[in-house]
């Protein structure tokens, strides 16, 4: 643009390509090799300046790195340097340290993890179970590796060492949505058949399966961080919430409560009529 702006449009174009009018025709026949190199002086000085505008544009591009004093170097602390920091990094890299960090904010606010295998199950039915969840449930297909380093050095490691095969993860933030994520699970347990295709899946491979595959992987609560067996996970189909626990505790306070006023009341009742007899006895 800045070339364009100096020299005109017409100077970037080649010179047997510039319009010419009749009159300028004859005169081109007498001209010398001197008066072509002048001709073809703007040309060359336009392709010239071409060349720095887009080495210009290209230096632009280029990453500047920021100048750094030697007592910012000298004063620079282990805390400041970002976790798993590299000088280069490819853009598959950048994608999976934005999920391993999407994971640990997710891993924050949980209070229960559950881990389903996903083997043998289409996209449509893997979004069908991912709608039998509640909406303020996250299940997500994630990679074993990047769950388990989230989970590394918190209390949800315990159940890192069980992540293997390709599995659907459930993460619940509250626990009144406990009981309906464990009954969603039973739900898709039975209308895609898992045990049954994993169960040939096992037949298949033979030998060559080094893990134990089954549907339910297992799961972690909060406050408790135990790994929980899929026989154990299964039982919190009835799991009580807080709300309905803390109701449970009331009404026993309350028939305690009952219990220790009639005591009380028979008390006084008692004592009155032991003082009434001691007294009938003294006056006799």
């Amino acid at each position: 643009v800045a070339a364009a702006s100096c020299l005109g449009a017409s100077a970037f174009l080649v010179p047997s390509a510039q319009p010419m009018t009749s009159s300028a025709l004859p005169a081109r026949r007498h001209i010398t090799n001197r008066g072509a190199s002048s001709q073809e002086s703007p040309y060359r000085a336009s392709m010239l300046l071409c060349s720095l505008v887009v080495g210009a544009a290209a230096a632009l591009r280029r990453r500047v790195a920021r100048q750094v004093t030697k007592e910012e170097i000298a004063n620079l602390t282990l805390e400041e340097v970002p976790k798993f920091w590299r000088p280069k990094v490819s853009i598959s890299q950048s994608r999976r340290s934005m999920q391993l960090k999407g994971i640990k904010q997710q891993l924050e606010k949980t209070f229960f993890v559950m881990a389903f295998n996903r083997d043998h199950m289409l996209g449509s039915e893997l979004e069908e179970a991912r709608a039998m969840f509640p909406t303020t449930v996250n299940a997500r297909c994630l990679k074993n590796t990047l769950v388990r380093k989230a989970m590394e050095g918190t209390d949800w490691e315990p159940i890192s060492q069980y992540l293997v095969g390709s599995n659907m993860y459930v993460f619940v933030e509250s626990d009144t949505d406990l009981k309906p994520s464990i009954q969603a699970y039973l739900k898709l347990e039975k209308k895609f058949k898992r045990t049954e295709v994993l169960d040939g899946v096992k037949e298949e491979m033979g030998q060559e399966l080094t893990y134990d595959l089954k549907p339910l992987v297992g799961a972690i609560m909060a406050d408790e961080w135990n790994y929980l067996a899929p026989p154990d996970v299964m039982k919190l189909k009835d799991f009580p919430t807080k709300t309905e626990l803390i109701g449970q505790i009331a009404g026993g306070i309350k028939q305690v409560t009952t219990k220790l006023a009639v005591g009380v009341r028979q008390v006084p009742l008692k004592l009155a009529i032991g003082i009434k007899k001691t007294a009938e006895k003294g006056e006799e």
